[in-house]
């Protein structure tokens, strides 16, 4: 009788424990915000480094920005950007905005990349945000 009471209060003190450390794992909190700014920092590197390594910032300084900006246009729908190509002595070459996006949000990406283009120093900005969900 003795053991059987010991066995039983071994169990329920077991499935206690069990519970609690479910109830804790669970009520830790989940910010998704935070995975979604991690996912947009990431894309905004890789475009700056496809725009860089493709020659595309170069075809920005000689006057063409279409290429660049089809970079911007065909990124994913939510993602908004705005690059920016400046020369080492502080002249502005070009600055492209996607299409269809206003303004900046609270939470925004910035990813510098410096580059040489016929010897001479430029530093590229892209700036990243999330369009604005528009409630009608």
């Amino acid at each position: 009788m003795k053991k059987g009471f010991v066995i039983t209060l071994d169990a329920i003190v077991a499935i206690s424990f069990m519970l609690l450390s479910l109830y804790f794992i669970a009520s830790l909190s989940f910010n998704p915000t935070a995975v979604k700014g991690a996912q947009l920092k990431q894309y905004s590197l890789d475009s700056l480094s496809v725009l860089e390594k493709s020659g595309r910032l170069g075809l920005i300084i000689a006057g063409n920005t279409t290429a660049a900006r089809d970079i911007l246009l065909y990124s994913p729908e939510p993602y908004c950007m705005q690059l920016s190509v400046i020369a080492a002595n502080g002249t502005s070459m070009a600055t492209i905005d996607k299409p269809g996006c206003k303004g900046a949000q609270s939470e925004m990406q910035i990813s510098h990349s410096v580059f040489r283009y016929n010897g001479i120093l430029y530093s590229a900005t892209l700036r990243s945000w999330f369009r604005e969900e528009v409630n009608e």
